[in-house]
């Protein structure tokens, strides 16, 4: 589906922006910047910035390219400082930044890629798109905030698990589609139900990515399998699983976790979600969560627009991606 003409076209014209950061004459930004693996990744957020921009009936232009690139920049710095807080080696199958430069250099490099996103974007943000950007990164801090606050704790309830997900990830995937919204001058009540798109699809992409961490191969993910266990982090299918369970089992696990023995016990873990159907009941919830966002479209009436359709296509994506 990422081979389409329409997403390859936007893909090269997100990288060419991007690769414009990497274009500097200081030896040491090179040597850092070189090692962040700036031109990686499926460039997801970038493309619903202007999927959904062209949907709306405007023309791609250079200052949406340079919020989309901003979006992706942005991304990728909190995944730089995500992999120096999960103490993480691997990021996208290659070593993290974080690996191999260390922590300072890590955070240094994470916060010069986020000043990099602000500078890129500033010029070609109105004052409304400014908000939303600059909610996208209050959200996401405070998501990542949560998320450390609650390591070994698999008391956290569902809506606890769910505020998490929808801070950290749902926030950026719903303020892209917010941006490529307002730079079409897109508002009212169609802006409303784009947002809702981006939210519902969020919530599904992040769950779908805990689904992968337990059930696919290292290969596949690009990092370890069931490293979200071995982290202490109680996610959506392992919360599930323990409010389907017997009390007493339940118990158990909580009891690895508070103790601070899920990494040794991760197996056990594993196999605790398997039996008390945390996979099955997180991919139902993920399901709803895309009728959800497909339906949000059609509210939006995009059904006829083949730009429109392309994100319909990128909510099927978010479910029955296998990496």
């Amino acid at each position: 589906m990422l081979e389409s003409k329409i997403i390859s076209s936007n893909i090269r014209a997100i990288n060419k922006r991007i690769a414009l950061l990497q274009r500097n004459k200081n030896k040491s930004l090179d040597f850092v910047l070189k090692g962040a693996g700036l031109m990686d990744g499926k460039r997801l957020r970038g493309l619903l910035v202007l999927l959904t921009a062209r949907a709306c009936g405007a023309k791609v232009t250079g200052s949406m390219v340079n919020v989309a690139a901003a979006i992706e920049m942005l991304h990728h710095a909190t995944l730089i400082h995500d992999d120096i807080v999960d103490d993480s080696d691997v990021r996208r199958g290659a070593p993290s930044l974080y690996s191999k430069l260390g922590p300072l250099m890590a955070v240094l490099a994470g916060d010069y890629i986020f000043a990099g996103a602000v500078d890129m974007a500033v010029n070609d943000l109105d004052r409304e798109t400014l908000k939303v950007f600059s909610s996208i990164i209050k959200d996401v801090c405070e998501g990542e905030i949560e998320e450390v606050y609650n390591k070994n704790n698999a008391d956290i309830t569902n809506r606890g698990c769910l505020d998490i997900i929808g801070r950290k990830t749902a926030s950026l995937i719903k303020g892209s589609v917010a941006c490529g919204a307002l730079a079409a001058k897109c508002g009212g009540k169609k802006l409303m139900h784009l947002k809702a798109f981006g939210y519902n699809a969020g919530m599904a992409f992040q769950i779908k990515d805990d689904l992968l961490d337990i059930t696919s191969k290292t290969s596949k993910i690009g990092k370890p399998a069931g490293s979200d266990i071995k982290e202490g982090k109680a996610t959506l299918p392992l919360v599930l699983a323990l409010n389907n369970a017997p009390k007493a089992e339940a118990g158990r696990i909580r009891k690895l976790f508070r103790r601070k023995k899920a990494a040794s016990s991760a197996k056990k873990i594993l196999d605790f979600i398997l039996e008390y159907d945390g996979i099955d009941l997180a991919e139902l919830m993920a399901v709803s969560y895309i009728e959800d966002a497909k339906h949000a479209l059609d509210q939006a009436g995009l059904a006829a627009d083949k730009n429109g359709a392309v994100l319909y296509e990128l909510a099927d994506y978010m479910l029955l991606r296998n990496y």
